[in-house]
């Protein structure tokens, strides 16, 4: 292999990205001392239902800020759930202070770019908002392991759009073939990979099975497996 450098997706490949939203969506809560246990609810029952709206709410990221998406989310919850706050102006302000210090990790995900800065330059494409990914990737202590950073939100484009990848490439110097792309999405990373002749790793953490038409050049199921490839 001739890779001078990998290239990976942050939520749910560096980053748990669900551990860190539920940290999140659950610190808000209890920061507004707001006592699930009091009113007999769950958790897991507070999660699904917040998500569900919160899954609606984000189609309509182009016409509400991200503050007032949340703080959709937690109103509809809430009022389904019978718990009543007299103010939720500032649940956003809370939700985005706490996930964006969120420094939830993916097993091992330290010591493999560790390992893999000794002999390859190493950068991130993600999408996401500017004010969110690098405070986590900084609150996790890896932001300085990767060359480029590239966030969807700074350049107009997000994956799987060719465009992003073209963006971490001219940041690099460097051609497709010179770069392997590790990811978790195959609706994203690897559409987007392929879309531009990139070699792509699915991190395929949950064993999924692949639909015929995908057929990524490595699959992985730990992130140390990574360090198998590249011996």
């Amino acid at each position: 292999m001739c890779y001078k450098a990998i290239i990976f997706d942050l939520d749910n490949t560096l980053l748990n990205f669900d551990l860190c939203e539920r940290k999140a969506i659950l610190g808000t809560l209890e920061a507004c001392a707001i006592s699930l246990n009091l009113h007999g609810i769950t958790e897991t029952i507070f999660l699904q239902i917040y998500e569900t709206y919160s899954s609606q709410y984000w189609r309509q990221r182009d016409v509400f800020t991200p503050n007032e998406l949340i703080e959709m989310s937690y109103e509809s919850t809430l009022t389904e759930l019978n718990l009543k706050i007299e103010e939720i102006s500032h649940l956003g302000e809370i939700f985005w202070e706490i996930f964006n210090h969120s420094s939830v990790l993916e097993p091992d995900v330290y010591k493999v770019l560790t390992v893999l800065a000794r002999n390859y330059r190493l950068a991130v494409i993600t999408n996401g908002f500017i004010s969110a990914q690098l405070p986590r990737m900084q609150a996790a202590g890896i932001e300085h392991f990767f060359e480029a950073i590239v966030v969807s939100e700074a350049i107009g484009f997000a994956k799987p759009s060719p465009e992003i990848f073209y963006h971490a490439l001219s940041k690099l110097n460097l051609t497709s073939a010179e770069v392997l792309y590790v990811g978790d999405s195959l609706k994203h990373d690897y559409a987007g990979a392929t879309q531009v002749k990139m070699d792509f790793c699915y991190y395929n953490k949950k064993n999924q099975n692949l639909p015929q038409e995908a057929k990524p050049k490595f699959m992985i199921n730990e992130l140390l497996n990574l360090l198998d490839i590249f011996k």
